[in-house]
C-alpha cells in the first residue's frame, strides 16, 4: 500500500511545480501604454502699436495785423534805431534791440548786425561780456494734421553749454535769443549771464519790421 501512494504523492508533486512555474508570485503586469495627447497651444497675441506719426515741418500763419499794430505803437523816440523796412518780402515780424542796425558781413564789425533769411532772420549784437545772437522763423515743426498757427508763449530760459537762451513765440512766428560767453570758463558755470538778465533783455526787443 506504500508503493501505491508514492507514485500518488510524485505526481502530486509535479504538477504543483509546473503551476508554481507558470504563475510566478513576483511577476508584475505591465499596464497598457498610455497614449499622449498634446495640448493645442495658441500662440500669444502680438500687441497693437500705434501708427508712428512723423513730424513734419509747416510754415507758420503769421498774424501780420497785430504785428503792424505792434510796429506803430512802439515806444521808442530814437528815428536811428533798427527798422527794417515795412512792406517787404521779410518771413516774419523782426524783433531787435533799440539800437543803430548794419547788414551782417564777415569783417567781424561791432554794433548789431542784422541778416533776412528765406524763412526768417538772424541779427547779432556784440558785447563785452557776451553776443546776443537773434533768430527768428516761420518753420513749426509739429504732427501731421496740426494747424499752422502757433499761439503766443511765455518766455522760456535755460543754461546751455555756451551760456543760455530764451525761446517764445509771438506773432506765429518762432523766436531763439542766444547769449553766448565770450569767455568759456564763465559759460560753463553759466555765470556770464544770469536768467534775470537775459529775460530783461528779451522784453525790451522791440518791432522793428512788418508787412
Amino acid at each position: 500500500m506504500r508503493a501505491y501512494f508514492i507514485p500518488v504523492l510524485a505526481a502530486m508533486a509535479l504538477s504543483a511545480c509546473d503551476q508554481a512555474t507558470d504563475v510566478s508570485p513576483f511577476e508584475v503586469e505591465t499596464p497598457p501604454p498610455v497614449e499622449t495627447v498634446e495640448a493645442e497651444t495658441t500662440p500669444p497675441a502680438q500687441p497693437v502699436l500705434p501708427e508712428r506719426q512723423i513730424a513734419e515741418t509747416k510754415t507758420a500763419t503769421i498774424d501780420w495785423t497785430a504785428a503792424r499794430r505792434d510796429f506803430a505803437a512802439r515806444d521808442t523816440q530814437d528815428d536811428v534805431m533798427a527798422q527794417v523796412a515795412s512792406g517787404g518780402s521779410i518771413a516774419v515780424p523782426v524783433l531787435l534791440p533799440d539800437t543803430p542796425v548794419g547788414i551782417a558781413s564777415a569783417d567781424g564789425e561791432d554794433g548789431l548786425q542784422f541778416r533776412p533769411l528765406a524763412d526768417g532772420y538772424f541779427a547779432v549784437l556784440k558785447g563785452e561780456i557776451y553776443d546776443m545772437v537773434i533768430n527768428g522763423t516761420d518753420k513749426l515743426v509739429g504732427l501731421p494734421g496740426g494747424e499752422g498757427t502757433a499761439t503766443d508763449t511765455e518766455l522760456s530760459f535755460e543754461e546751455t553749454m555756451t551760456g543760455a537762451q530764451v525761446s517764445f513765440s509771438r506773432y506765429g512766428a518762432s523766436y531763439l535769443v542766444e547769449f553766448m560767453c565770450h569767455d568759456p570758463a564763465t559759460a560753463m558755470r553759466g555765470s556770464c549771464v544770469s536768467e534775470e538778465d537775459a529775460l530783461a533783455e528779451v522784453e525790451a526787443l522791440l518791432i522793428s519790421g512788418t508787412q
